[in-house]
Parts: C-alpha cells; structure tokens; sequence
C-alpha cells in the first residue's frame, strides 16, 4: 500500500518552519511597537523641552525690553528738554561688556526730522545721520511695538532695539551684541544641554542663523526630528528650531527593541529547534499529540516573554531608585496587572529639586498598551521638567493641561504631584482628578486635596493644599490598582487601605509598602498598582 500522506503536525521540517515564523512575526511586532513607542516619547520630549526653551526665550526677550521701556518713561517724564543725564545715568547700567546692550542712544523726532541727544556705550551702528538709521527710526515711531533689526558694527552681528513714544516725539535706541562666531553652546548641566538649536530672526528660518549650538553652519537648516516654536519679537518674530543631539529618554527605551528583537529571535530559534527535535524522535501516532502539547507550551511561552519584556519596558520608564533626599525616608513599588501582555500606565517619579526641597508625582493613565505607555512617558517627564523648572504643584498641572486631549489621544491622565521642603515638613500639593494621599502621623486620614480636572479633559485650573507633616509622619500616595474591585464603592476600597495601614504598626516605610501592597493586591486583578511613601524625620 502507498504510504499515507503525512499530517503538518507529522513533518518537523514544516512545524519548525512554522513554529519560526510565528515567532519571527510577533518578534518583530513586539520590537517595532517598542521601538514605536520610544520614537514617538522621543519626539513628544523634543516637543516639550523646544516649547520650554521658547518660554525661557520669552522671559529674556521681556527682560531685555523692560530697561528700553522704563528709560523712555523717565525720559518723557523730563519732556525734550529736560535733564538727558538721567537718562544717560539710568541705561548706563544696562550698557558694557557683560551687560545686556554694547549701545544705547536717546533720539527724538520732529515731523520728518530726526535727531540724537544722547548716547551711552559703543558707537552704535546705526546714527540718525545716517539714510538706514534715519529710515529705522521713522519706522521706529510708526510701530506700536519694539522695532527689532539685525545691524552690522565693525564686522560684528548686533541686535538693534528701538522704542518709540509718538507722543512725547522720543524714543530709545539700544543695541545688542552676538557672539562673533554665532556660536552660544547650552552649559552641560543646562536643562537643554541634549539640544542643537538654531535662531532665525523673521518670520522664516531660511536666511543665516542669529545663534547656533556649536553646529557645522554647512549642516543648517537641522535635519532630522526637529521641533520648531515661534517668538513674538516687537515688530518681527524669532524662529526656534531644535533638534536632539542624544537620546533623550533612558538608555532602557532607547536599547530596548534591539534587545526584544535579538531575544525574540533567540527564543524563536530555540523553540523551532525543540519542536523538530521532538517530533523526529516520535512514531506518527504519538506525534500528533506531542506535537500539539509541545506548540501550545511554545506559545505560551512566546507571551510570557512577550508579557516579561512590555513589563521591562514599563519599568524602564519607571525610576530605578529613588533619590536619597536629607530628612526624608522614601520607598516605592510598582506591580503590573494581570491582564495578558498589555502593560498599563501607572507610574511614580521623586526628584531633589534642591538642598532643601524635594518634589514627587504619582499618576495614572486610562487604558492598556504601547500608546498608554506613550502617554505615561510624556506625562512623568513633563511634570517632572516643570518641577524641576520650578514652577509649583498647580502651575505644573496647568502647563500639562494643555498637552494632552482625550479626543485625539483616546486617554485620561489622573495625576497627584506635591513639593515639599525638608526644613518645615511642609508639602504643597495639587490633584488632578487622583485619589488622594492618605496621612500616617498617629491617625490615618485622606488629604484634602481638592481634585482638578483631569489631564486630557481640556485646559483647567487647579487648587493648592498645603500641609505640615510633624516628624515621624508618612505620607502615602497610589493608583487606584490598590484599593478598587469590581462592583464595589470605592469608598469600601479606602476604608480598607486605612484599616489595613492601621495594623502596620511601627514598621520601616519600604516595610510599610511592602506590607500595603502584598496585603491590597489581587493577583487576578488587571489594574497595575503604583504606591509612593514619604516619612519626614524631622529638622535638621
């Protein structure tokens, strides 16, 4: 009899075949979608640090215009006429080397005639004697606003700045300085130091750069990820245009893929490898159940991998440890939900903002998966930056108000941040739609932190609470992961999380979070659980 014609499972050259090419697919799935979320965290960094630097920019350009503006009010004051040493005394300390402007001059106008009465530093480069200088300043009065002008001194690129009162017939003349080369390098402990940066001055950033990173002027306009901000200037605008020069996530995210890719492939191969050799030794009527039982444990095995390496990836974007703060016992934890491998978007961050003050966020994003993560990464590293920057608990929630939207984004950001000083034991805190804290200093209550809107839900304004801690006390911040179940009042949650922190007892914070989160936590529950506690020691 002819033989029988042998069965997929039956053939080990085939299931190998198979077996790999199932593996190399959800390998390279699971390193794209990695690699996905580390392009777009990158990018939205980008987005976010460009837009902080334009601020920073911002607060210059109003420091640079205020001296022009408070020089014409004392001027004016005295009339044409009047006393011009004051005017000269005033911007004298405005004007030299290190100083903001190299010039400045007083000018005035009669009809079509303009005329200079005083002037303080440098030779200026542009005089009303001359055509250009009398053209800028005619202009100058016609504007409402500050004139802005790129001029040349001696081969030299300035700022020219001019402020005009039409009224009283008067206005300022100043200029500033650029570097010689064009070249302003960020200082390597600057919050921007992972930026190259170009200025344009006008309304587009086609003509030469007012100021660069130490760049290859060759390489401009910079290519690649870039992010562009505009900057109101007086009558013109300045373009900001920055691109990373590193990476600016964590070394985790950024070799993560590679890492995914060569173990996915890695496990692919030994799986294919298992599954030949299994069948090869197995007559075809135990093959076929062999061969069943042996792909589905490789399956299962491939998500569990899958499900172990989102988890690494989650965790890379958590902080490995915290920072040792004077005064102040921390401890933390975080544990994934138990809901295939899709990884959610809980998270906690503690960071020295200086000798004495610290600052700390915990928060949640809504749904599962690589996006969620996304989400998460965009949301710790903003408020992280705008602590950081220091602005407090409320102003850092609002600025991130405006960074995230439910409608395009699909999710919602509950967020609990603070910023507490080791000296007094006061913490300042603001919420955004979290649960709040819970307070350990002999009793155990909730703060009241009024809640805010939370983030993705538009544009809002939120309320501050500030608190003294005595010394010894704890507080204790976390995720809805620990205290929700389903079909229960979240209120019986809570109860149960005070109950449950009541009978610690005096143990260690780490010992107390340990104990929390191994007693609240339900293994089948698919909400992650993040929890973050604070033990003020005392002064010191």
């Amino acid at each position: 009899m002819p033989d029988r014609p042998r069965r997929l499972t039956h053939d080990p050259k085939r299931l190998a075949a198979i077996t790999a090419g199932v593996g190399v697919v959800l390998t390279a799935a699971a390193s794209w979608s990695t690699a996905r979320v580390d392009a777009n965290s990158e990018h939205r960094l980008l987005v976010q640090q460009t837009k902080q630097a334009a601020a920073v920019l911002s607060t210059a350009i109003l420091v640079l215009e205020e001296p022009l503006s408070t020089a014409l009010s004392i001027q004016a004051a005295a009339g044409r006429a009047g006393d011009r040493a004051a005017f000269t005394r005033f911007m004298s300390t405005y004007v030299g080397t290190g100083k903001p402007f190299v010039s400045a001059s007083l000018w005035t106008r009669q009809g079509d005639r303009v005329s200079q009465l005083a002037t303080t530093g440098a030779t200026p480069a542009l005089t009303t004697t001359s055509p250009a200088g009398r053209s800028y300043a005619l202009h100058a009065f016609e504007v409402k606003s500050p004139s802005v002008r790129q001029v040349t001194a001696g081969g030299q690129p300035r700022i020219a700045w001019a402020l005009a009162d039409p009224g009283s017939g008067l206005a300022v003349y100043a200029e500033s300085a650029l570097p010689a080369d064009r070249h302003a390098p960020v200082a390597r402990d600057s919050a921007y130091a992972n930026l190259d940066y170009a200025i344009y001055l006008g309304p587009r950033a086609t003509d030469a750069a007012l100021s660069t990173t130490d760049v290859d002027p060759s390489s401009l306009p910079l290519r690649g990820d870039t992010a562009r901000e505009s900057i109101p200037l007086g009558d013109t605008t300045l373009i900001l245009v920055a691109t990373p020069n590193e990476h600016l996530g964590s070394t985790q995210s950024r070799w993560l893929p590679l890492g995914l890719l060569l173990g996915g492939l890695l496990l692919t191969a030994i799986a294919a490898i298992a599954a030949r050799r299994l069948l090869r030794d197995r007559s075809d009527a135990e093959a076929d159940a062999a061969t069943i039982t042996a792909l589905f444990e490789q399956v299962e095995t491939l998500y569990a991998q899958q499900r172990d390496l989102f988890e690494r990836l989650q965790r890379a974007l958590l902080p490995h440890g915290l920072p040792a703060i004077p005064a102040l016992e921390s401890a933390s934890q975080y544990v994934a939900g138990a809901q295939g491998t899709e990884i959610g978007g809980d998270w906690y961050s503690l960071v020295a903002l200086d000798e004495h003050r610290f600052g700390f966020v915990v928060g949640d994003v809504s749904g599962r998966g690589v996006d969620t993560v996304a989400v998460m990464a965009q949301a710790r590293f903003t408020v992280r930056a705008y602590l950081l920057d220091g602005q407090s608990p409320a102003t850092a929630l609002e600025k991130c108000s405006h960074q995230f939207d439910i409608s395009t984004d699909g999710h919602l950001t509950t967020v609990i941040t603070g910023v507490g000083d080791v000296r007094t034991g006061e913490v300042t805190m603001a919420n955004a739609g979290h649960l709040p804290p819970f307070l350990l200093d002999g009793e155990i209550r909730p703060v009241d932190v009024p809640p805010g809107r939370p983030l993705g839900t538009g544009p809002a304004h939120y309320d501050e609470t500030t608190i003294a801690m005595p010394p010894g006390s704890t507080l204790f911040c976390f995720t809805d992961g620990l205290v929700e179940r389903r079909g229960e009042s979240i209120d019986v949650g809570l109860d149960r999380l005070a109950a449950t922190l009541s009978r610690a007892g005096e143990r260690s914070v780490a010992e107390l979070v340990t104990h929390a989160v191994d007693t609240l936590r339900n293994p089948d529950a698919p909400d992650d659980i993040a929890a973050l506690a604070l033990r003020w020691e005392g002064p010191r």
